[in-house]
């Protein structure tokens, strides 16, 4: 697999985004194009990666060499799992599968989200009977009382609409919630909750809620710890989903039997499109839907490129 250019890209965010107490001002990365013409991304995303610094500017030498001297990629080589993630776009592009459309998402500030819900619920109120939508909330972000408050909200708002039984809330503690203050919004969201993804710090606490639960930072110490067995019978013992992020998880493409979410590490157009096909080919869902907060000509990939992307020389 040969490299023929490696665009670098940078994309303001105006206003930034709050994402687990970092702020995001722009989003940086590469963009690697293979002999055929496939994009691969490549680009760390500060706050979320596991990667030493020193790492990934091995792994951008190693690009940079064969995209000079015409080589192979050297897979078995690469450091991060960033890289890996890059590589795969390009030995397998999925072009034959559709981009799988991602889960709603309700992020940002209460008065934002209370603006938006009446037009964001009688979209899903339009959609045919017996199709279920899944919406992912944080959690933990703000006061506890004033987070429940629009959980209310948001709950009675689709009571109205008569949409019990075809919206599943998830929400994301982020690991920030006690499993006292956890339960008090699986008591808010009763039946509209699907599953809370890292709803505590401790992965025992968050098994002993009793409820489903989504495995996102929490996914690594699962895995190593039960995944010694049969690891999808753990799975359904303990009503747990995996929530990963390809772009940060080695060996993601192994994990294909477990139906996992598959989440967004904030990428391009290009690296979200793919993820959305990588969800069809897996046959399960992602939380991909993170475009919205990039310009409007960064939201799909032929704009992305020509107005925010330059040749790495």
């Amino acid at each position: 697999m040969k490299i023929r250019r490696i665009l670098k890209y940078r994309i303001p965010l105006n206003p930034p985004l709050i994402q687990n107490g970092f702020e995001i001002r722009e989003r940086r990365g590469y963009i690697l194009v293979s002999a055929s013409g496939a994009p691969g991304e490549f680009a760390q995303l500060s706050g979320f990666s596991p990667s030493r610094e020193e790492d990934i500017l091995r792994d951008l030498g190693t690009f940079v060499c064969c995209r000079n001297s015409g080589a192979d990629l050297p897979e078995p080589e690469l450091k991060t799992p960033e890289a890996r993630f890059a590589a795969a776009m390009l030995r397998n592009p999925l072009n034959t599968f559709p981009e799988k459309p991602p889960v709603r998402s309700l992020f940002g500030k209460p008065a934002a989200i209370r603006a938006a819900l009446p037009e964001f619920l009688d979209s899903i109120a339009k959609a045919p009977p017996g199709q279920t939508s899944s919406i992912k909330i944080k959690a933990g972000i703000f006061p506890v009382a004033e987070e429940i408050s629009l959980i209310r909200e948001l709950t009675a708002a689709c009571e109205a609409r008569k949409l019990r039984g075809r919206i599943l809330i998830n929400p994301d503690g982020n690991r920030s919630l006690s499993p006292e203050n956890a339960r008090i919004y699986i008591n808010a969201l009763g039946e509209y909750l699907g599953y809370f993804e890292d709803p505590a710090d401790s992965l025992d606490d968050c098994l002993n809620l009793g409820i489903p639960v989504g495995l996102d930072m929490l996914w690594p110490e699962y895995a190593a710890k039960y995944g010694g067995g049969d690891l999808p019978a753990f799975l359904r013992k303990h009503r747990a989903v995996p929530v990963i992020k390809p772009a940060l998880t080695p060996d993601f493409m192994e994990l294909r039997e477990l139906s996992p979410v598959l989440s967004s590490a904030f990428e391009s157009p290009a690296g979200i499109g793919w993820i959305r096909r990588l969800a069809a080919f897996f046959d399960t869902e992602s939380g991909t839907d993170t475009l919205k907060y990039f310009p409007v000509e960064a939201r799909k990939t032929e704009t992305f490129i020509r107005s925010f992307t330059e040749d790495l020389e």
